[in-house]
């Protein structure tokens, strides 16, 4: 018996991914992190569930008027990336803006913030 959590979900992922409101989010996303849309996609459908995906443009909206008040938050796309996505943890987002507030550069961070979310 196939049961619908054993199936591979990819196929209905990417489906999710090509709406238009979800795809401009995804574009949004690879831009702000220097990636392609392609590798953008592989790194969601891994990492997210089916609820997240279908509702990626408004999440990524709020997720831009929370990181609109800290240029830092915003370089580093966390709010996209933790509450948005689910794709880094709180705790980890909060190490990297540590970080970044200690002087590290923005360029280095945001390598190893791609590092860990793929």
């Amino acid at each position: 018996m196939d049961l619908i959590y054993e199936r591979n979900l990819q196929p209905m992922k990417l489906v999710a991914l090509k709406g238009t409101r979800q795809d401009q989010a995804v574009l949004d996303l690879a831009t702000r992190l220097g990636i392609s849309r392609q590798q953008m996609r592989k790194i969601l459908i891994k990492g997210c569930d089916m609820m997240i995906l279908e509702n990626l443009g408004s999440r990524l909206e709020a997720a831009d008027a929370a990181s609109a008040d800290d240029a830092v938050i915003d370089a580093l796309s966390l709010p996209h990336l933790t509450a948005a996505t689910c794709l880094l943890s709180e705790s980890a987002a909060d190490e990297f803006h540590r970080r970044a507030d200690s002087g590290t550069p923005i360029s280095e961070l945001l390598a190893e913030i791609l590092e860990a979310i793929t």
